[in-house]
């Protein structure tokens, strides 16, 4: 069995995921803690680190986290890198949270040309370098909350552009536009792939999301297929504006996620002309990303 050299970390805004690594950056063993970082102050983050992975840091093994940890509301604020950003580039600035030796934190990356900031992320650029085996020029989109649509050339990170859409489906859910609530749920039926196809023909969102009121008054949608369409529609208008903005790059596209809305996302895709787009595990990717920057810290 491979010797554990690693502690790997993802910590988002709702959940920490660690992963204790080989020294081939295989995943030895993997957990998971709902306290994220939403809902840490700074002095929280030791105790909640102990309890999760106090055993594996027992060993002396070094820890390196990437995700919320890093932001002005985190941890400590690991500093944006620019684009473009390459792995080197972005593992010689990781940041130590506290005074200790061996625990770490990736800095996010951020789209600011000629110095205006217009865009970051943080967390996607571990997945992003995790991918492995990119062309010449890759699309990757990570979608979730906030989704990251990511241009990659000769492996750096060139730009990137957010879509909230995930928080979009979440707070329409409840508007009182829409009348009675909307039910919950994603699904790849007919009511998702018609809201699909509304928003990749017409991605005006503040027009188009009167029709799922529309469609429901004219009763042909139910409450529950409600909010199939509705996510069909924010999902393809996405899809949309974001092809019209990388000018339709679609020879080279992976969608980073986990299974379920990474799979609506490649059916919206799909029928959007993305023939050959391809999926990767975010974990995995995720993963081996924190291994891969580890390897290239300076």
């Amino acid at each position: 069995m491979t010797e554990p050299v690693l502690i790997g970390l993802d910590w988002g805004t709702t959940n920490l995921r660690a992963y204790l690594l080989g020294t081939d950056g295989a995943v030895i063993e993997s957990r998971s803690d709902p306290r994220g970082a939403g809902a840490l102050t700074s002095s929280d983050y030791p105790a909640v680190l102990q309890d999760a992975v106090g055993d594996w840091m027992a060993a002396g093994l070094p820890a390196l986290i990437c995700g919320m940890a890093g932001s002005r509301a985190g941890w400590r604020e690991a500093p944006y890198q620019p684009c473009p950003a390459s792995l080197e580039q972005v593992a010689s600035q990781l940041t130590k949270p506290v005074a200790r030796s061996g625990i770490w934190i990736v800095p996010g990356v951020a789209w600011a040309p000629g110095g205006v900031l217009l865009d970051v992320m943080r967390g996607e650029e571990t997945q992003v370098f995790g991918v492995g085996d990119l062309g010449s020029r890759t699309t990757i989109i990570a979608p979730g909350t906030h989704s990251k649509w990511i241009v990659v050339e000769g492996g750096d990170i060139q730009t990137l552009k957010t879509y909230p859409t995930g928080e979009l489906f979440a707070a329409i859910q409840t508007s009182p536009l829409f009348g009675a609530a909307l039910s919950s749920g994603y699904s790849k039926g007919s009511p998702f792939l018609k809201g699909a196809e509304r928003g990749l023909v017409d991605p005006a969102v503040t027009s188009t999301l009167f029709s799922v009121r529309i469609e429901r008054l004219a009763e042909r949608l139910s409450d529950a297929s409600a909010a199939e369409y509705l996510s069909g529609l924010l999902i393809g208008s996405e899809v949309a504006l974001a092809s019209a903005t990388f000018e339709n790059q679609k020879d080279d596209v992976i969608v980073v996620g986990q299974s379920g809305l990474a799979d609506l996302y490649s059916l919206v895709l799909y029928h959007a002309g993305y023939a050959k787009s391809r999926q990767v595990d975010a974990e995995s990717a995720t993963a081996r990303g924190l291994w891969r920057i580890w390897k290239a810290e300076p």
